[in-house]
């Protein structure tokens, strides 16, 4: 028994392979398949459209036609152009922990929250500081949290 194909819907989107003695056979059958669990199928279509029925290679044929129809009949549309202007620059405010002497305490060193280092050799946190790449605004305090906070608050509003 040959295999058919047959187009359902209203602009050829779907397609049902059906096996049937005949061409005409395979749009009944076609059709029979879709309507019985139409919900499942072709919800949105309404109503039913069914196609004439194509062997394997009439099938091809016809695809590869409308491939070539379509290529030659409309030019081809030019490409989206991507703006030129850069992205705006991001700025950021790093938190840095400060000693007492005022040298940078190494992110790897741990401390309480009160400050007391975790870590051998480190004197402890005083101080937090956080500055800005836009070069117009820093803060410094010695809980860490009140940084964070106001550094957030900066990249927030102003840029």
């Amino acid at each position: 028994m040959p295999q058919y194909i047959v187009p359902i819907d209203v602009i050829t989107v779907h397609v049902v392979p059906v096996l049937a003695p005949t061409a005409d056979a395979a749009k009944d059958e076609a059709e029979r398949i879709v309507a019985s669990d139409r919900k499942t199928w072709y919800d949105h279509t309404e109503p039913l459209c069914v196609g004439d029925a194509h062997t394997a290679a009439e099938w091809d044929a016809h695809q590869e036609s409308l491939a070539r129809t379509s290529n030659t009949a409309r030019p081809a549309l030019p490409r989206a152009r991507q703006p030129q202007d850069p992205t705006p620059a991001r700025f950021r405010a790093p938190r840095t922990d400060h000693h007492a002497d005022g040298t940078v305490c190494p992110p790897e060193h741990r401390h309480t929250t009160s400050g007391r280092p975790l870590a051998e050799g480190c004197p402890g946190r005083v101080y937090s500081k956080a500055v800005c790449t836009c070069g117009q605004w820093s803060t410094q305090a010695p809980g860490k949290g009140y940084v964070d906070g106001e550094r957030l608050r900066h990249l927030s509003t102003t840029h």
